[in-house]
């Protein structure tokens, strides 16, 4: 029944409290950075159980971006809404560290008013389409020379990663735009802004 309360434990209480924490610490800054206020994102968000934890996804984001923009003295703008609201929406479904990351440098980017004119929708949606392993292969690729090499390949390998990982990883940067296959996976200029965008 949807009026029935879902038990918790003490443990998950005090993330919850923990998670609605900073979202309400982080009140200001949303305000002032995004032009809404946690309860409006909240809203925005769907179902009871669903709602705590992509409050706590957001919170983690946020404070990643936060983070960033006060390590690099950025006098913030609120994102233009059409960017927002589905950069808001996508991140709140994301608990993986390495996806977290990527949105919160998007986040980071969109309230930069230095990096805003550059910023592209189609990020977005670029970063709804990853995958773990897709982030330690784009790394790996900038690390390197900028296509997939053997080096790169043995990095990946060493990430934990097999051929076969790489291979579907590197399709699925290859579909998104973001590398090239000419005869070895080269970073496309897509891949180059994206990857500006969320560093």
């Amino acid at each position: 029944m949807s009026g029935e309360l879902i038990p918790i434990s003490d443990e998950q209480a005090k993330a919850i409290q923990e998670a609605l924490k900073t979202l309400q610490e982080f009140g200001g800054f949303l305000r002032d950075t995004l032009g809404t206020v946690p309860a409006d994102v909240v809203g925005l968000l769907g179902g009871d159980y669903l709602k705590v934890r992509r409050a706590e996804n957001l919170a983690k984001i946020i404070e990643r971006a936060k983070k960033r923009l006060e390590q690099r003295q950025i006098k913030t703008e609120p994102p233009a809404l059409p960017l927002l609201l589905p950069m808001l929406t996508a991140a709140a479904d994301e608990d993986r560290d390495e996806l977290q990351e990527i949105w919160a440098g998007l986040l980071e980017a969109a309230a930069d008013p230095s990096r805003r004119t550059a910023f592209r929708l189609r990020f977005i949606e670029i970063a709804k389409q990853l995958d773990p392993l897709d982030v330690k292969t784009l790394n790996a690729l900038t690390a390197g020379a900028g296509f997939l090499d053997p080096d790169v390949r043995q990095t990946l390998v060493k990430l934990g990663l097999n051929s076969d990982e790489i291979q579907i990883s590197a399709s699925n940067l290859l579909s998104l735009g973001l590398v090239g296959d000419a005869g070895r996976w080269t970073l496309y200029p897509l891949g180059k802004e994206f990857l500006r965008a969320v560093r």
